[in-house]
């Protein structure tokens, strides 16, 4: 008589790929990976080197982005029951402070982007001033050669 067991695969192996499958979801799934801040770390560095493809739109943006990240995290922990909001409450104090760093290092990318503006400005101004300078001397020369000159 034939044995009833079942073989290793069959339907089985279908449940075990449904299983496999799902599991792959959740953890892709699961939690966000925090790129929004790294997002506007690149943003940032690339205003502070003026390049033309960084906006202090784009930048308010991803601030705001953030924020909501924040938000959603600081909903999060206050669903959970107290005794559970640990990691919660950890994830989304480093969030905040990584906020705050960021909004520094705009800050000083701002600053030093007005510096270098205002550097550009008075270097302008001064070549200006420079060649103003020189007309003007070069139109005094030519008045004195042509009074001096005999008639």
């Amino acid at each position: 008589m034939r044995s009833r067991r079942r073989p290793w695969y069959g339907s089985h192996v279908e449940w075990r790929r449904a299983g496999l499958v799902l599991g792959v979801w959740l953890v892709a799934c699961g939690t966000p990976a925090p790129r929004t801040a790294e997002d506007l770390r690149a943003e940032i560095a690339k205003y502070e080197h003026a390049d033309a493809a960084a906006s202090e739109e784009r930048i308010a943006a991803l601030f705001a982005k953030l924020d909501a990240e924040i938000a959603a995290l600081r909903a999060d922990e206050l669903a959970k029951a107290p005794e559970e909001r640990a990691e919660s409450t950890r994830r989304r104090e480093a969030l905040t402070a990584e906020r705050r760093e960021l909004q520094s290092a705009y800050l000083q990318a701002r600053v030093a982007r007005l510096g270098v503006a205002a550097e550009e400005a008075f270097r302008g101004m001064a070549e200006q001033l420079g060649r103003g300078l020189e007309d003007m001397g070069r139109t005094l020369r030519e008045s004195t050669r042509e009074q001096g000159a005999p008639q």
